[in-house]
């Protein structure tokens, strides 16, 4: 990578320098105006004036910092697809989970209403055996009065 920026001082181009230097990514800088370029010369504690576009190495660039960022932005780009793939997946599960809370709670609600249903029938076979038990009392009556 590259960098550069607009200059108008001696203590610009140095700030610039300093900036570059710290970022082991960046390859080449310059400083500029309209129509020259500006470096820094450590060894003579001085800038370096250029006329055109000019690119001054930086001595901090380190292209095994750049290809292990590179590595890790790819990485983080892979990571952010899966994030992205598993927010899709858990919010088709949890209207999957929504759909099934509400298919459970009809499935409760149907068995509720045969639960009542069956207590109904159990209170009408009850009822019918009670008559029916009357009715052979009565018959037995009936039948042991003519014996007699």
């Amino acid at each position: 990578m590259n960098y550069q920026e607009k200059v108008s001082t001696r203590a610009d181009v140095r700030a610039l320098f300093e900036k570059v230097k710290a970022n082991p990514a960046v390859a080449q800088y310059r400083g500029y105006t309209e129509s020259k370029s500006y470096g820094w010369d450590e060894a003579a504690d001085d800038y370096v004036k250029s006329e055109g576009e000019v690119w001054f190495d930086n001595p901090a660039f380190d292209a095994d910092f750049v290809e292990s960022h590179e590595a890790i932005g790819q990485e983080a780009e892979l990571l952010d697809e899966k994030l992205q793939a598993s927010e899709q997946t858990v919010l088709a599960l949890e209207s999957e989970c929504a759909r099934l809370r509400a298919a459970l709670e009809a499935a409760n609600a149907e068995v509720a209403n045969a639960q009542l249903a069956r207590d109904e029938a159990i209170v009408g076979k009850n009822a019918a055996c009670a008559i029916i038990c009357n009715l052979r009392e009565v018959l037995e009556k009936v039948l042991s009065y003519k014996a007699d």
